[in-house]
């Protein structure tokens, strides 16, 4: 995709107020992982204690935790950064994305972290931060198609990850517009199919379009006007007196990387944009 489109893209989602986040998920095998942190800072506030954090970890640029235990991503270098700011002992869990939820739940971790959007039924049950940066729910189609709104996809097959925050109004809209929606593990892969023409249209998050189109270059996608969601991304936490706590922990360290700019430079790292910018306040 084009700079410029991918910049006009930015503005017009920041003059919107949006935000939204995504995870994608995948099956995977429940196993604890431990985080590495090399160097350390010298004043830590709570050297010792220990977090769990539980991640799907199937896939960049939100995720990813590879066979030999690397975790790598968004989240990743947002708790390497947090680790080092606090002091704690970060250890991170993968799940699958389900399951995540129930390790929560259950006391087995602290904190869910798959750059999860801010929704009404995650925060009725759980805490969740300070969103460190914003997104969008998009649909994109290949650019030489002919299709504009979301009406021209009737008897059409549009793609979804599974999980995201765009499945729940994606299938909303295929009843009223008359389409198919196939659900995909793997934002990466629906997008491949995309590519190949195998279905008409995918419904997912500008960061991961940004992603694929900027490892796939000739992947020619096409935005719809039209914007599904936004949302802010946080994490998440029980809702007890030790979740309270945490909570307000993570908001306060979060805030600091913040402002100094620390949130921008991961978020510009992996999804090549400044994405705090569309934190909706």
């Amino acid at each position: 995709m084009k700079k410029r489109v991918l910049a006009a893209l930015l503005v017009t989602m920041m003059t919107v107020g949006t935000v939204a986040g995504c995870g994608s998920n995948a099956k995977s095998d429940d196993s604890d992982k431990k985080v590495s942190s090399e160097s350390k800072s010298d004043d830590k506030k709570d050297s010792g204690k220990k977090v769990t954090v539980v991640t799907s970890g199937t896939g960049e640029p939100y995720s990813l935790i590879s066979d030999d235990g690397k975790w790598t991503g968004i989240d990743a270098e947002m708790w390497d950064e947090i680790e080092k700011r606090t002091g704690w002992e970060v250890e991170v869990k993968q799940a699958s994305f389900d399951a995540m939820w129930g390790e929560l739940d259950t006391g087995r971790a602290d904190v869910v972290a798959n750059c999860l959007a801010v929704k009404e039924e995650r925060t009725d049950k759980y805490n969740a931060t300070i969103p460190y940066y914003g997104d969008s729910q998009c649909i994109i189609v290949n650019d030489d198609s002919d299709y504009k709104t979301s009406d021209d996809l009737k008897g059409k097959t549009v793609g979804c990850t599974n999980g995201q925050a765009a499945q729940t109004i994606i299938e909303d809209m295929a009843k009223e517009k008359g389409f198919t929606v196939k659900l995909y593990e793997d934002s990466a892969v629906g997008m491949n199919d995309l590519k190949l023409g195998r279905i008409d249209a995918y419904a997912n998050t500008t960061t991961n379009v940004n992603a694929f189109t900027h490892n796939n270059t000739d992947a020619k996608f096409r935005f719809f006007d039209e914007q599904l969601l936004a949302n802010n991304v946080a994490y998440f936490l029980q809702k007890t007196d030790d979740g309270d706590k945490l909570t307000k922990e993570l908001d306060d360290v979060i805030q600091d990387m913040l402002d100094d700019g620390t949130v921008a430079k991961i978020t510009e790292k992996w999804m090549y944009a400044d994405m705090t910018k569309l934190i909706q306040k």
